[in-house]
């Protein structure tokens, strides 16, 4: 071979040994990006009218009343409403609302209990104190200290039933006070139920005769929601309450979809929403279980401790990808401060 030729086939090694060199550093980067975008979630953009509305749904969580309460929320879907059209805020449940559009809840008789004393029977001077909940058959058990000029324990068996305008109706089946038949001693009185409790302070009950009327809306601890109920009834150890499925929930099934290979999560869609220091337009947020083996455990009070144990990824459509811990599993370790309006 000539001289020239020489060089031209050392010229042509030495690109070709480039090219591969090249491959091999970038192809597994390339690979990893090709991927990523194949595997990048499918964001539907929101049709005019509710582009600028926030969504929600939320699929197995365990949504803290206080430090030990839950509610025990299988799955709940709606629109998230603020006042003056400012952004709703995840520090503050406070500043949102929630118009369900679809929803079922479970409450255990402890969470019932915690329900009626952190929210319900929550003020200075209730008549009703230190209250416990069991569920027994299709009936609910509640005990506690009747305070009427001297603390008298009572205890009253009461079957829940839906009223028309959307109330639950707590009728006593069995009364008792000082451990006697609390019914037959108000009766030889000539009184009745409302006659000992006063429940003008109390949030979301009412007394009518001698039964307890709960509207379902207004016991539930921030954020507030707009909903009627469809059903309530016990099944097994838990009160299970189904809310009416809206016309507006049909948006759910078309254009809000979340990662529909995660059990346990909340998610929120469109609009405008604060957390800490950052706020989202077009909101795409999907905060999901660390351990989907059980429900996901979510204190919103304390959101930012789960926050701070837990990882986020950013998406090249803008979403964020929150992954936190249950709330239970941070332990008791001291609070972290969290941003409020």
């Amino acid at each position: 071979m000539s001289p020239r030729g020489t060089a031209k086939a050392r010229r042509v090694a030495a690109a070709l040994t480039t090219i591969l060199l090249v491959g091999l550093i970038a192809g597994p980067a390339a690979q990893t990006r090709t991927a990523d975008a194949d595997t990048a979630p499918k964001v539907t953009p929101l049709p005019e009218p509710f582009a600028d509305s926030t969504w929600i749904e939320m699929r197995n969580v365990l949504l803290h009343i206080d430090d030990h309460g839950v509610i025990r929320i299988e799955r709940l879907r709606g629109q998230v409403l603020t006042d003056s059209g400012t952004p709703a805020v995840l520090d503050d449940a406070k500043s949102f609302r929630i118009r369900v559009t679809r929803g079922t809840t479970r409450l255990t008789g402890d969470d019932l209990a915690s329900l009626l004393n952190s929210v319900v029977f929550a003020y200075e001077g209730a008549p009703l104190k230190n209250l416990k909940a069991r569920l027994e058959g299709s009936a609910v058990v509640l005990s506690g200290t009747l305070r009427k000029g001297v603390n008298l324990p009572f205890s009253i068996t009461a079957t829940p039933a839906l009223e028309p305008d959307g109330r639950v109706r707590m009728h006593p089946t069995r009364t008792r006070i000082l451990g006697i038949n609390g019914a037959a001693l108000m009766k030889a009185l000539g009184l009745q139920l409302d006659d000992l409790l006063n429940l003008k302070r109390a949030h979301g009950a009412v007394v009518d005769g001698n039964d307890i009327l709960l509207d379902p809306t207004q016991i539930l601890p921030p954020p507030a929601i707009e909903a009627r109920l469809e059903s309530i009834g016990v099944v097994g150890d838990e009160l299970v309450q189904t809310f009416v499925t809206t016309p507006l929930d049909s948006i759910f099934e078309r254009y809000i979809q979340p990662d529909s290979t995660q059990p346990n999560f909340v998610y929120f869609r469109g609009g405008r929403l604060r957390f800490g220091k950052l706020e989202m337009i077009d909101t795409d947020l999907h905060i999901v279980d660390a351990d989907p083996r059980d429900p996901f455990d979510l204190y919103l009070a304390k959101y930012n401790r789960q926050l701070v144990a837990g990882t986020s990824r950013n998406l090249a459509t803008y979403g964020l990808r929150v992954t936190m811990p249950d709330f239970e599993d941070l332990g008791s370790s001291r609070s972290l401060p969290v941003a409020v309006r």
